[in-house]
């Protein structure tokens, strides 16, 4: 079996962090799993889809959508207090700090850049709330829409190189970021966020022995109980894992259907 946590790897450092946890927690749990380079510009889908996939990230809105029936394990609680010890996250609308820009309807007018058509924090998430705020007196948001720039480091960098003015990204890979490299957030800023869905979860493939998928999950769950390994959550920002409320993720479709039904498929 095979894994890679490329959804949250916010640069070495914060790689280092889940390679570490992550090497621990398979001996202890007994699964052996390797884990794996998948980064971009491999497509993610193709993580996902793997046969013998065990214990990576997965975005909600793919796995719902996913006809590859892949098993849940668990879901992070991210430990900063925005989270409010809940296994949730939302989308940053980030500008560059010289933009001047305190609030996302400065932004309106100007460039928007999206990750990419199958990401949940990176376009569906966005666009569903943004929906929301167009009017008939203002059908289109932005001057110009640019998409897909691939990752989020990538995404960064077009914001940085003003290839475009606003970007969303996932908080949490962004809380990571700060927290591990925070000379790559330097120049940047926060500038408003869409409304908190369900984290990305851990899973496993649909082939995987499900007796694994139940003891790393049971293991998981309860891994906060031991002191020995805080120090490691500590370093991915992580308060425990919780196994993942599946009626939660549900919404995600929703809301896509939602933005479509609103005749806003995609971001203008």
């Amino acid at each position: 079996m095979i894994t890679s946590f490329r959804m949250y790897n916010a640069g070495p450092r914060a790689e280092a962090a889940w390679r570490a946890l992550f090497t621990r927690v398979f001996r202890d749990a007994g699964a052996e799993v390797e884990i794996v380079q998948h980064g971009f510009p491999a497509p993610i889908d193709a993580l996902w889809s793997d046969p013998d996939l065990c214990c990576a990230f997965m975005c909600g809105w793919p796995f719902m959508r996913s006809a590859e029936g892949q098993q849940a394990i668990a879901a992070p609680v991210p430990s900063p207090p925005r989270y409010e010890g809940l296994p949730r996250y939302c989308s940053d609308y980030v500008v560059r700090a010289a933009s001047g820009w305190n609030s996302l309807e400065e932004t309106f007018g100007h460039r928007f850049g999206w990750m990419s058509a199958n990401s949940h924090s990176g376009f569906n998430a966005p666009r569903a709330h943004l929906a929301g705020l167009v009017t008939a007196e203002r059908p289109s948001l932005f001057r110009e829409v640019s998409g897909p720039l691939g990752a989020p480091m990538t995404t960064l960098t077009a914001l940085r190189e003003e290839k475009v003015d606003v970007v969303a990204l996932d908080s949490f890979w962004l809380d990571l970021l700060r927290y591990h490299h925070p000379e790559k957030w330097e120049g940047l800023r926060v500038v408003g966020s869409t409304p908190w869905t369900a984290i990305p979860l851990l899973v496993a493939a649909r082939g995987v022995d499900p007796t694994i998928v139940a003891r790393l999950r049971d293991f998981l769950v309860a891994l906060d109980g031991d002191s020995s390994y805080r120090p490691l959550l500590r370093e991915t920002l992580v308060a425990r894992f919780v196994s993942p409320p599946l009626e939660t993720y549900g919404c995600l479709e929703a809301m896509a259907q939602e933005a479509t039904s609103r005749g806003y498929a995609a971001i203008r």
